[in-house]
């Protein structure tokens, strides 16, 4: 069993993004970005949404409320990822976008041959699940826990890697913040500024805790 990172992420809320202004041009004039750096694919650029993705797996996405830099797949290290300072660089170019809040985003796969049973077997009583003598198939976990400043939103849903024929858990967590500070533009890279810590509890805490957790109960099934 083996956990595979899939992708990390930055998303900055805002009430006035315009999706418009994201174009292969404007990220290499204004700096954002290298000019040597190669697409992927022909950029969308539409009042409703725009998207560039390059070919070393970074994507820039805008809408109406929300900004978002991915990297896929990510680093080894997640920490060493270059989306926070691309994040940083785009916002501080719009400083009059009106910015309500920032997610630091991970998703990672915990190998799993039977993901449907583990994760009800492991957080569930199946047969309470029951529904008119229908048995529960399979399931999908959302959980939210508060922390400094923010929340962590957390879910666990069966998944697969289609490419390399994985299957498992997927991990999906979001550390939400509010902006909350008399300047958007800072506050923003303040709590951008966390992606490190972020990435610490999300591979030291969550991943590990989850990690173990299912291995235990896997152990548990090849002994009945």
């Amino acid at each position: 069993m083996e956990i595979k990172r899939l992708n990390v992420s930055v998303v900055v809320l805002a009430t006035d993004h315009n999706p418009t202004i994201l174009h292969p041009s404007f990220l290499e004039s204004q700096g954002i970005v290298p000019t040597d750096w190669q697409l992927a694919e022909p950029p969308i650029c539409t009042p409703p949404l725009s998207v560039v993705k390059y070919k070393n797996g970074i994507n820039f996405s805008v809408e109406s409320r929300k900004f978002q830099v991915v990297q896929a797949p990510p680093p080894d290290k997640l920490e060493d990822s270059e989306v926070p300072e691309l994040a940083i660089k785009y916002v501080e170019k719009l400083p009059y976008v009106r910015y309500t809040a920032v997610g630091i985003n991970m998703v990672a796969l915990i190998e799993d041959s039977n993901p449907e049973k583990t994760l009800i077997n492991k957080f569930l009583v199946a047969e309470n699940c029951s529904v008119g003598g229908l048995n529960l198939e399979s399931a999908s976990l959302r959980l939210v826990y508060p922390m400094e400043k923010g929340k962590l939103n957390l879910s666990c849903e069966p998944g697969a890697i289609e490419s390399e024929q994985l299957k498992g858990i997927v991990v999906n967590a979001n550390y939400h913040t509010d902006c909350r500070g008399s300047d958007p533009v800072e506050e923003v890279k303040k709590i951008i500024f966390t992606f490190r810590d972020r990435c610490k509890h999300f591979e030291e805490t969550v991943l590990k805790k989850l990690f173990w957790f299912i291995r235990l109960k896997r152990t548990s099934y090849n002994h009945q």
